[in-house]
């Protein structure tokens, strides 16, 4: 551990909570802010190691807490400061390789994600906890809300009534607890992949670089998966908390389905144009979403890329 680390990692935590601040100013650049807030705390763990991120996870959930409230500062830490803190870590874990002198056997990818994907689940139902989180109360909440305001937009005056609006809040409050671990993981893992990419550009990234769309989970992930999207069909609390994991662990098979996608294209002129296509569309709708959670799924059970291609341990 070395001084100037630590100071690398308190500059990436204040980088870190600016960019979150952006959240409350209400811009368009707002929403994207909030997005790449934990990138400077995983470049600190890339680059600099974990005394740096957790140097960084520390204070740019502070400077949160003083400028915006505990509750803000302390929810930060919990789903994103923490948990990027610790993937890089994870991602920069290693031990000597007695086969190769002089080499280095590196955490292997799937596992960072499954774990990745389990402290987001565990992240999101603290949250949920800490939120006194109440689907009736969200629910007519949101109904008196939206009615209001489609009432005061509705030029003609034949704005939706209460009964008309309540099934579809019902129905998208009862996706909560996997949207919200989906989004949550979905954060994680682009500020931990795009800060590995700064940290390689800058030379500063130890483990070798290969393509992320080598990665595989393994089938106990998948029988995890089934398990917790089963009792997540469950009402009240129980279905709750497994929803959250179901969510979060639904959306690393869902990038495991698109590394697929990418393996299966790779070196076809139409590619990019492909990709961007598909990336394009789950962005804007969720269908495409759960598809490639299927496929995930389905590369899982029958290891298809595991025997047509040579996954390497790396990042991508």
């Amino acid at each position: 551990m070395s001084m100037r680390n630590i100071l690398i990692g308190l500059g990436a935590g204040l980088a870190a909570a600016l960019l979150f601040a952006g959240l409350v100013s209400g811009t368009a650049l707002a929403l994207p802010l909030f997005i790449l807030s934990p990138l400077p705390i995983a470049i600190a763990g890339l680059g600099f190691g974990t005394y740096s991120a957790a140097a960084a996870a520390a204070v740019a959930s502070a400077m949160i807490g003083l400028a915006i409230g505990h509750l803000a500062g302390g929810l930060y830490f919990i789903l994103f400061a923490a948990p990027v803190a610790w993937a890089a870590h994870l991602v920069g874990l290693s031990r000597p390789d007695d086969a190769v002198p002089g080499g280095r056997q590196w955490f292997p990818l799937d596992n960072v994600l499954v774990r990745a994907a389990l402290v987001t689940g565990a992240a999101v139902v603290v949250t949920g906890f800490l939120l006194g989180y109440n689907p009736e109360a969200l629910i007519s909440q949101t109904v008196s809300v939206l009615k209001d305001w489609l009432a005061q937009s509705s030029a003609d005056g034949m704005a939706p009534t209460e009964a008309e609006i309540e099934p579809l809040v019902r129905f998208n409050i009862a996706l909560m607890p996997f949207t919200s671990a989906s989004l949550t993981l979905g954060i994680l893992v682009l500020a931990t992949w795009l800060g590995a990419r700064i940290a390689r550009m800058s030379g500063l990234l130890a483990r070798e670089w290969t393509p992320l769309w080598a990665v595989v989970l393994p089938q106990s992930a998948a029988l995890f998966f089934g398990l917790a999207f089963i009792v997540s069909l469950l009402p009240g609390v129980p279905g709750q908390v497994a929803g959250a994991f179901a969510g979060a662990m639904g959306f690393a098979f869902a990038l495991t389905g698109f590394g697929l996608l990418h393996a299966m294209l790779n070196g076809k002129a139409a590619r990019p144009l492909l990709l961007f296509l598909v990336y394009a569309v789950s962005f804007v709708f969720l269908l495409p979403l759960g598809i490639m959670a299927v496929v995930g799924l389905a590369d899982t059970a029958l290891q298809f890329r595991a025997r047509r291609f040579a996954a390497r341990s790396g990042i991508s």
